[in-house]
């Protein structure tokens, strides 16, 4: 009795199988009809905000491993004065990485960053100031943008002030800070 409940229930399913393999075209719809695009649904690139551009950025840059396309974003963030993705642009163009190593635009783009109040492009420039990376060797320069990093409360500026103190003469130290106030008053009278 089981051998012939197993041979029906066999039968009806080989018998039912072919229309669930191949089914009439007529009242089914194709699944690709279903599917959109990801271009259809999300905003370009370009009007998405800078908040939004600098986060693709990071997104290629930490999780895709794209850097090339990291760069891409971060320049659109950049076109709209984002501080963070100005210094990405900064840091990747020092390492080449995702765009030609080049240290005279990474000097540029943290520069930019730098002027908007980002402390750690601040210490970023005092480096390449005292390396002479990218722009003429210039300690007193350098001792500026590390100073100006401390005021922004990074230790990291601050350590690095005092360590190149110590390679100055007092006459340079007090030039330097001279320098820092004038750069910062210049700041806050652009900022205004």
């Amino acid at each position: 009795m089981r051998t012939a409940m197993r041979l029906w229930i066999l039968t009806v399913l080989l018998s039912v199988l072919p229309g669930c393999i191949d089914p009439p075209k007529a009242p089914y719809v194709d699944v690709h009809d279903l599917v959109v695009q990801p271009s259809h649904i999300l905003p370009s690139a370009h009007e998405r905000s800078p908040d939004e551009q600098y986060r693709w950025g990071r997104y290629y840059e930490r999780f895709a491993r794209n850097v090339p396309e990291a760069v891409r974003w971060y320049r659109l963030a950049a076109q709209h004065h984002h501080v963070d993705a100005l210094y990405r642009l900064c840091i990747l163009t020092d390492q080449g990485l995702g765009t030609p190593q080049d240290f005279e635009e990474a000097v540029h783009w943290c520069r930019l960053a730098a002027d908007a109040g980002h402390a750690k492009a601040m210490v970023t420039l005092g480096t390449f100031f005292e390396r002479g990376q990218g722009v003429p060797k210039d300690r007193g320069q350098a001792y500026q943008w590390y100073n100006r990093a401390a005021a922004h409360g990074l230790e990291e500026g601050a350590k690095r002030r005092d360590r190149l103190a110590r390679q100055m003469t007092t006459t340079q130290v007090t030039d330097a800070q001279g320098q820092t106030r004038t750069g910062m008053k210049a700041n806050v009278v652009n900022a205004e």
